[in-house]
């Protein structure tokens, strides 16, 4: 039987890590709040919170990047389109593409960029002084 962990990080120790998102989300009503979950080289993955309302503006990833809502809905822009983003969808957004995420309800957007832009400028300065929880040194 598969026994569940009170522990948002477990089985680092292994080959595998799992992440408890629901413990890790973070929210503020000063703005988005990000906790990098991953950066491995290979891909960097964010977890991104909003309260409704809420924007991250002309963000300019260096590298490609799926965003995946994984509860409420939030916005999209790219140019003049404008995606609806809602649990179960997943969008697809080429580097260097400027876009701005804004939430319609409370939402978690849990974003991967690939590769990592680890050895270049951040993605956006919500992630600029956040350290990864699991970086390729720990996996």
């Amino acid at each position: 039987m598969l026994e569940e962990s009170t522990n948002p990080i477990a089985g680092a120790s292994s080959h595998s890590v799992v992440f408890d998102l629901k413990v890790l989300t973070k929210f503020s009503e000063h703005g988005p709040q990000a906790v990098i979950l991953a950066d491995t080289g290979a891909a960097q993955v964010v977890l991104l919170g909003m309260r409704a309302g809420q924007t991250v503006v002309d963000v300019r990833s260096p590298t490609q990047l799926i965003a995946q809502a994984m509860r409420g809905r939030a916005t999209m822009r790219i140019a003049t389109t404008v995606h609806a983003l809602r649990a179960g969808l997943l969008a697809l957004v080429e580097a260097d593409t400027v876009h701005t995420f804004t939430a319609t309800t409370d939402c978690v957007l849990l974003l991967t960029l690939t590769p990592s832009p680890e050895q270049q400028q951040p993605a956006h300065a919500l992630l600029a002084d956040l350290i990864a929880i699991v970086s390729r040194e720990t996996v």
